[in-house]
């Protein structure tokens, strides 16, 4: 995992894109690789994951800070680290770089897990109740409230478990479609690549039977399915999916934000597309046209790379690189992918030199 040592990245803006898991997951994910924005990332997902469940996120994140504050302003985390052991709650003293370390907020611990604990058990008494006394559509209620309940407080194995448990209860094909839009979600948040594309071909197959799903959920599941081919490095087909993707019509949209969208399909093309499928279903597509005015430098590399101009693309690739590599999902394949598009541009530089030689010497 290479680190990003410079960045221009606005923290908050970025982070706005994102909601509940999937902005943590970023958050923290920018903290390990990017040491520029490691602190304030860390502040940000501290204070974003106390609108959850999840104590023991907020420890480990805590215990983080600590060190990269440690790290950067040596003077000042120690008294942080004592509140922490003690269970107080007092804000301790800024450095003299004026630099003030987020305190540990013992109550909110102490408060969640008994708030936590309490309404898990009200939930397992209720489906207990509803199980002997209520229909179907009570029944799954219930257990997709369950699943919520252990999405939130970051147990996604559990949560998997009771999302799945409502399938026999689903009493429309509504309900079976966001079954499986729970399971991929979770199985995305845990990279489970196999698990998403197995829940997809579920989906879809479930779909095929009903006219009004038989069109609608292939295309809303397309950007998860080229998660999951990118995520297994089937770069091609993950760039099919990603450019099927309906503008503002996904189920994913908090998960991969358009302009992500618009970074993955552009550079699994250009590391995989023949020079004519790029330009009538990447450059030219109609379709995905919303995605490049979010991202128009990614449609400039394109156009860049089908007219040849391989020198600008690549000054273009270097330039979002830092960028791309703060992704948490493009990041461990962004070194393969500039790798198989330089050597693509080079074996066409030197096609092109040997053609020009040959014109060259048939011309004498």
């Amino acid at each position: 995992m290479d680190n990003v040592e410079e960045t221009l990245l606005h923290l908050p803006s970025y982070a706005d894109r994102y909601t509940d898991i999937p902005r943590l997951i970023r958050l923290k994910f920018i903290a390990q690789v990017c040491p520029e924005l490691s602190v304030p990332a860390l502040e940000l997902a501290l204070n974003h994951v106390k609108t959850t469940y999840n104590v023991k996120l907020y420890d480990e994140l805590y215990k983080t800070l600590c060190v990269e504050v440690d790290r950067k302003y040596p003077t000042q985390s120690k008294g942080n680290e004592e509140l922490h052991a003690t269970g107080e709650s007092e804000p301790s003293t800024s450095s003299g770089r004026g630099r003030e370390v987020v305190p540990y907020d013992s109550y909110w611990v102490e408060d969640n897990i008994m708030e936590a604990t309490l309404m898990l058990q009200e939930l397992d008494a209720e489906l207990n109740f509803k199980k002997s006394n209520s229909g179907s559509s009570y029944v799954r209620r219930i257990l997709e409230e369950i699943g919520d309940h252990h999405e939130k407080s970051g147990n996604l194995q559990m949560a998997v478990k009771f999302y799945a448990r409502a399938r026999p209860y689903c009493t429309s094909s509504e309900n079976v479609i966001n079954m499986f839009r729970n399971l991929i979600r979770l199985s995305i948040y845990m990279e489970n690549w196999w698990h998403v594309l197995t829940y997809i071909d579920e989906a879809k197959q479930y779909a095929y039977g009903f006219e009004n799903l038989a069109q609608e959920v292939p295309a809303r599941l397309s950007c998860a399915a080229g998660l999951a081919h990118m995520g297994l490095k089937i770069y091609k087909s993950a760039a099919q999916y990603f450019l099927s993707t309906p503008y503002g019509r996904y189920d994913y949209d908090k998960i991969v934000a358009p302009e992500d969208v618009t970074l993955y399909a552009g550079l699994c093309a250009l590391a995989t597309f023949d020079r004519e499928i790029l330009q009538l279903d990447a450059i030219n597509s109609e379709a995905f046209k919303p995605f490049f005015q979010l991202s128009p430098k990614m449609w400039t590399i394109l156009a860049k790379f089908y007219a040849r101009e391989f020198d600008t693309c690549m000054t273009l690739l270097r330039e979002i690189e830092d960028h791309v590599r703060l992704d948490v999902y493009l990041s461990p394949h962004v070194s393969a992918l500039y790798d198989l598009i330089m050597a693509r541009m080079l074996k066409k530089k030197n096609r092109e030199v040997m053609t020009e030689s040959v014109k060259k010497r048939k011309s004498r």
